[in-house]
């Protein structure tokens, strides 16, 4: 962005990366003197009154979420028609970053950002994004699940006009793809959908497009977990299938 200071607070070090609706970057905050991660979201959600005013709710409910593997959310406003998000600052990757992991290693993780989901399920706030990236893997190797509060800016049906990822779409629970309500369900799958794929290398499921990826999920036509690796065991794979039902009601009833 052209502005060096956002905010007239933080200052602008450098880009950390982009996506299809914000820009992520690296400041400094010149009053707590600390350095914080800035999400700066495209002009067309802050030219949506709706939309707008939906993010800034959001984001003061994440803002209240205080636990160990939950990226912290500091502040949320707007600077030359721009919204933002500043957050916690975490060095290290992501675990998009990650093909393919032992099965011990792939559990602890996810169990660390089940953590983190059931805390702001808890506090009512339902993440609707978790994949990969959006799961930040610091150097000492806490898990901090980034984005609360940011991904109800949007909801299905205009991110899909705005261009969904296959990718991006293959971690969504099929009734958030179908652009239905969704509750805690969703984020429980989507915890499952990126375990399946730490354990065996390949999302639940693999497709072309994003209506025979939906065309999957409703049939719940996977691939067994073992088939792919054999060393996953077998009350994992259960659990897994069961975290990835078609059907929101067969899921597990929580994170925890």
């Amino acid at each position: 962005m052209n502005e060096t200071v956002v905010g007239d607070r933080y200052r602008v070090e450098r880009t950390l990366g982009e996506g299809a609706m914000a820009v992520v970057y690296l400041a400094h905050d010149e009053e707590l003197r600390r350095p914080v991660a800035i999400k700066v979201l495209g002009a067309e959600v802050a030219a949506d009154e709706e939309l707008r005013a939906r993010f800034l709710r959001e984001a003061r409910l994440a803002s209240r979420l205080a636990h160990p593997n939950v990226v912290r959310v500091y502040d949320a406003s707007e600077a030359g028609g721009r919204l933002f998000i500043v957050m916690e600052y975490v060095p290290g990757s992501t675990l998009a970053d990650y093909s393919k992991l032992a099965h011990a290693e792939a559990i602890g993780l996810v169990r660390q950002a089940c953590a983190g989901v059931q805390h702001a399920h808890d506090a009512g706030l339902v993440h609707r994004d978790i994949k990969p990236a959006n799961l930040l893997l610091r150097d000492d190797g806490v898990l901090k699940i980034a984005d609360f509060g940011i991904a109800r800016a949007a909801d299905t049906t205009q991110l899909t006009q705005q261009g969904t990822v296959l990718g991006t779409a293959a971690y969504l629970a099929p009734e958030q793809a179908a652009g239905e309500t969704v509750g805690p369900a969703a984020d429980i799958y989507s915890l499952a959908a990126v375990l399946y794929e730490l354990l065996t290398g390949r999302p639940p499921y693999q497709a072309g497009s994003l209506a025979e990826l939906g065309e999957l999920q409703r049939a719940g036509a996977i691939t067994s977990p073992r088939d792919l690796e054999p060393s996953v065991p077998q009350e994992v794979e259960a659990a897994l299938m069961r975290a990835l039902a078609p059907e929101p009601r067969f899921r597990p009833s929580s994170a925890a």
